[in-house]
Order: C-alpha cells, then sequence, then structure tokens
C-alpha cells in the first residue's frame, strides 16, 4: 500500500473548487488543526468530551456496541446473516459516560456514536469550529473508542477530519469493487453497502481477490487536525485507533439536475430491470451502457447536430 498523497492545506474558498477537481483523494495535513476542539481534545482523554458538553442539548443520538465476535470491527458476523453490533438510543451524555466507564478497561466493546449532526446535537460547537470552505454545509460527528469501519463507499464528495485521536483510512479505487466482495446493497449498517472481508484479519483463500484490492490501496495516518478528502465512490476502511476519537466529516453533493434521480438510483433500477433478462442480452446492454453512459471510446453523440442531440447532449 502507498501513502495517501499530503499537502499542507489552508482553509480558503478556494480549496473546495480545487477537491471537486480532483479524481485522488488528498491529505489535508493541519487543515482544522486551528479549532479550539481540537486544542481540547489534546490536554487529556476526556478532553473532547469535557468540551462537547458545554454545547450538548439533550438529543439522542444513535449509538453502536459490537459484539464480543467482533473483534473491534462494525461489520457482519462470520455466517454474513447478520451484523456484528447492536444500537440503541440514548443521550449524548450517556453515551460519554460509557466512553468514560470504558476508558480504564481493556478488552472492552468497541462503541461509536456515528453519523449524528453536528448542529441537531451540539450546535454550538460550529460556531468556534467552522470550514471556511465549506460555507452552508452542515458536518456530521462520529464519536467512541477504538473501532474499525469496513470499507465501504460514499456518493458525496467527503472531507473528514480528525478533531482528536488518530484514524487510519485505507482507500480503494472505484475499479477496484469487483475485489472487495461488498455486501448486500439493501441491508446495510446505515445506507452504505460494506465489504463482507474482515479488514483487520482477511481470509484470502476465502476471498482471493482482495489481494489484488490491497496491492492498489492508499493509506493515510492522520493525527488530530488533520482532513482527509474522499472524492465520490472511493472506497475506504476506517480505523479509530485511540481510546477517545472524534472525527467530523462534510459532505457535499455532486453537482447535477435536481430534477433528475441520483445516480445510486438509476444503479439499483438497472440492476432489477438486467438481472432479470437472459445472459446474452445483458451483455449487449453492456455495449449499449458503455457506449451511450460511460463514454469512454467515444462521444456517442459527436456526428449528430446540437439541436437534436436531446438525451446524449453533454451536461458536464
Amino acid at each position: 500500500m502507498k501513502p495517501v498523497e499530503s499537502c499542507v492545506a489552508a482553509d480558503e474558498p478556494e480549496l473546495k473548487r480545487r477537491l471537486e477537481q480532483s479524481a485522488q483523494p488528498l491529505l489535508l495535513r493541519g487543515l482544522v488543526r486551528h479549532w479550539p476542539a481540537v486544542h481540547a481534545g489534546r490536554e487529556t482523554a476526556l478532553g473532547i468530551c469535557d468540551y462537547l458538553r458545554r454545547f450538548d442539548q439533550g438529543t439522542e443520538v444513535i449509538a453502536t456496541k459490537t459484539r464480543a465476535s467482533a473483534r473491534g470491527v462494525m461489520g457482519f458476523n462470520e455466517a454474513l446473516t447478520d451484523f456484528d453490533f447492536v444500537k440503541a438510543r440514548m443521550g449524548l451524555a450517556e453515551f460519554m459516560a460509557h466512553l468514560q466507564a470504558y476508558l480504564p478497561v481493556e478488552g472492552v466493546p468497541s462503541i461509536a456514536a456515528q453519523c449524528a449532526k453536528v448542529s441537531e446535537v451540539i450546535p454550538g460547537f460550529l460556531a468556534e469550529n467552522s470550514l471556511n470552505a465549506l460555507p452552508g454545509v452542515i458536518p456530521n460527528f462520529w464519536l467512541g473508542n477504538a473501532l474499525t469501519v469496513p470499507v465501504h463507499h460514499d456518493h458525496p464528495y467527503n472531507i473528514a477530519c480528525v478533531v482528536a485521536g488518530r484514524r487510519r483510512f485505507t482507500l480503494f479505487a472505484p475499479e477496484q469493487v469487483g475485489n472487495l466482495y461488498m455486501g448486500p446493497l439493501e441491508f446495510t449498517p446505515s445506507g452504505a453497502p460494506i465489504s463482507v472481508v474482515h479488514p483487520n484479519q482477511p481470509d484470502l483463500e476465502r476471498y482471493p481477490r482482495y489481494r489484488e484490492a490491497l496491492a492498489c490501496a492508499q493509506i493515510a495516518e492522520m493525527e488530530p487536525g488533520d482532513a482527509l478528502y474522499i472524492p465520490p465512490l472511493w472506497f475506504h476502511q476506517v480505523e479509530a485507533l485511540e481510546k477517545v476519537n472524534l472525527l467530523i466529516n462534510y459532505w457535499w453533493p455532486v453537482m447535477g439536475e435536481p430534477e433528475l434521480p441520483s445516480p445510486v438510483a438509476s444503479l439499483l433500477q438497472a440492476i432489477k430491470v438486467l438481472n432479470a433478462i437472459p445472459a446474452h442480452q445483458r451483455d449487449a446492454w453492456a455495449a449499449m451502457f458503455e457506449h451511450y453512459v460511460v463514454q469512454r471510446k467515444q462521444d456517442p453523440a459527436a456526428h449528430i447536430p446540437a439541436q437534436m442531440q436531446g438525451v446524449l447532449a453533454r451536461r458536464s
């Protein structure tokens, strides 16, 4: 695995445009190191929890807790019939009390309050810790102890900011999808399908193509204050490495026409329809999709007058 390309980044409006033009992940060293929350997280193990209590509104979060068999991974069980974790709703203060109770104990379950909207749970946080590059984008927070989230991908642009603790991201380009052994598209932990391969101890006899994915992977080792840009559809595995970790992430949509269905909706519809026809017809439709949709080899409308191109007219 090679390291993700990195640079020292400044939080400026121009950063968003530059990232949107990039097809590769980028480690933004020190992007949010000036945040008061980052300084609070460096002071003591529970410093970030003390800081967050100032903004707690009593709103509930969704807390996950791994089973003993999970080995710290929020994924499937060995038989791939269910998840190896449970979920519950609780207040942020109650969750942080669990985090504090687990701090001095070894071998505890992995817990996390995941994908909670900052504006709903800790709204005052944004006044002191903002990202000028993304005005108006409401971030999410991910608070917990040592936990690994298996390989998955997101559809929007993504900037993930490490506020407390350390994180390790392992990233795979979209074309590695066939080597990652992704699980069901509908039965997912939180909307995004995840790989069924155990991230810490992959069974390469059971999942041999995963070796090819690892050979092409990129890795980002992140300290408090660092941020990582993840382009749309890039697969990533996330490891929270300390007993207390906080990540703030910003998703913003890929530009497009709002009246059109989302790309993922189009994908799911295509799967449903094309899986119902014979294999030789799927091959024929694969050629049609390559020519009219993917358009890697040629512009299918280049020979048609602009006023007659209809849906084939290029929009970007």
